[in-house]
C-alpha cells in the first residue's frame, strides 16, 4: 500500500471499538476497495498536477491512470469560477455544477476536495450513481421548507387580511411566470409578494383601520412601511435583493410619482414593478375598513386606466390577458 492511499480512501467508514474483532487490512484489501469505489478519486501536488487516481477513475472519466498522471487536473475537470475563482487549489470546496471531460463528450458530477499539507486529495462522482440525486431531493425539500417559512412570516406579520397576503403571492407568482421570467426571479416576486407589507407592522393599528380619511401626519407615517419593512428583513441574508426591493419599491409610481424613492419606468425593480399590479388589483377587490369592495371589472378598469402612469403598461396587459383569465388555488400556512 502507497503512504498516501489513506488520503485517497473515504472517510465515510464508521469506526468500531471492537478492534480485535477486525482482520487487519492487507494491501490487496486495499486495492479491492479502491476499486470498488463508485466515484473517482485522485491526488493532486500543491500546483494541481494528478499524482496519484483511483477508484471508479476510468469509468468516470474515460480515461487510463496512465494518460493522466502528472497532467493537471483543470484540463480535465471544469469547475464554476465564479463560485470557486481558486479552483482545486483552494483549502477545500464542493459543487455539483462541475462537469468532466471525457472522451464521448460532457458529463456533470459532483466534486469535493479537501488540502492536506502539500497535497490536495478529492472525488467526484457521476450524476446518476445516486448522490446529486440524494443532494437534489434534499435542496428541494429544503427549499420547499424555505418557501413555507417565508409565506407563513408574511401572512403572520400582514396587519390585515392575511388572505390578501396568499392572494398576492398567487397573482404575483402567475404573472412573473406568465413573463417568462427565471426561476430566482419568480422566487424573489413571490417572496416580495408574501412580505411586501410587514414594514406596517410598526404602524398604530387605529391608524391602519381607520375608517375614515387620513390626516396628512397619518399618510406620511403609513408611507414609511416599505422602508420599515427592508429594516425587519435585512437581517435574513438569505433574501436576495430582488426580494428587498419588492418590499421597498411597491408603492413606486410608473410616471416617478410614487413613494418612497420616486423612481420611474424600468428604474423600478420588476419584482416591484409586478408586485404593485397584484397588491393594488387585490386591495380594489377586497373590503376595506374605509371601502367597499369593487367588482372585477371595476378593478380592471382601474389597472388599464393607470397603464403608463401607475403601473407598468406592459406588465398591465400581461396581467389582465393572462393572469385573470387563470384559477389559482388558494395555499395554507
Amino acid at each position: 500500500m502507497f503512504p498516501d492511499d489513506d488520503l485517497l480512501m473515504p472517510s465515510t467508514f464508521p469506526i468500531t471499538q471492537e478492534r480485535e474483532f477486525i482482520r487487519p487490512a492487507t494491501s490487496t484489501d486495499s486495492g479491492l476497495l479502491m476499486r470498488e469505489q463508485p466515484t473517482a478519486l485522485f491526488l493532486l501536488d500543491a500546483s494541481g498536477l494528478i499524482q496519484r487516481v483511483g477508484g471508479a477513475w476510468a469509468a468516470v472519466t474515460e480515461t487510463l491512470p496512465e494518460d493522466v498522471i502528472g497532467t493537471p487536473l483543470s484540463q480535465l475537470l471544469r469547475l464554476p469560477a465564479n463560485e470557486y475563482p481558486q479552483g482545486l487549489l483552494g483549502a477545500s470546496g464542493q459543487t455539483t455544477q462541475a462537469w468532466v471531460m471525457t472522451r464521448t463528450g460532457q458529463r456533470r458530477v459532483f466534486a469535493s476536495w479537501r488540502q492536506h499539507g502539500d497535497v490536495i486529495a478529492g472525488h467526484f462522482e457521476r450524476f446518476g450513481s445516486g448522490y446529486l440525486e440524494r443532494a437534489s431531493l434534499e435542496g428541494q425539500r429544503l427549499h420547499a421548507a424555505l418557501d413555507q417559512a417565508v409565506y407563513c412570516l408574511g401572512t403572520t406579520l400582514d396587519t390585515g387580511s392575511g388572505d390578501h397576503v396568499k392572494r398576492m403571492v398567487q397573482l404575483s407568482t402567475r404573472l412573473a411566470e406568465t413573463l417568462g421570467l427565471s426561476a430566482d426571479e419568480v422566487q424573489a416576486v413571490r417572496w416580495g409578494a408574501a412580505l411586501h407589507d410587514v414594514g406596517k407592522s410598526r404602524v398604530p393599528a387605529e391608524i391602519l383601520q381607520k375608517s375614515g380619511a387620513l390626516s396628512a401626519e397619518e399618510f406620511t407615517l403609513i408611507k414609511r412601511h416599505p422602508v420599515w419593512g427592508v429594516e425587519i428583513l435585512q437581517p435574513l441574508t438569505f433574501l436576495t435583493d430582488g426580494v428587498l426591493a419588492a418590499v421597498m419599491h411597491h408603492h413606486e409610481r410608473f410616471d416617478g410619482h410614487g413613494y418612497p424613492t420616486g423612481l420611474s419606468g424600468e428604474a423600478i425593480p420588476v419584482t416591484a414593478r409586478i408586485v404593485a399590479i397584484a397588491d393594488v388589483f387585490d386591495a380594489l377587490v377586497s373590503a376595506r375598513p374605509y371601502k367597499e369592495a369593487w367588482t372585477h371589472q371595476a378593478a380592471t378598469e382601474y389597472l388599464v386606466a393607470g397603464a403608463g402612469t401607475q403601473f407598468d403598461p406592459k406588465l398591465v396587459r400581461a396581467f389582465v390577458l393572462a393572469v385573470l383569465s387563470a384559477s389559482l388555488p388558494a395555499r395554507e400556512c
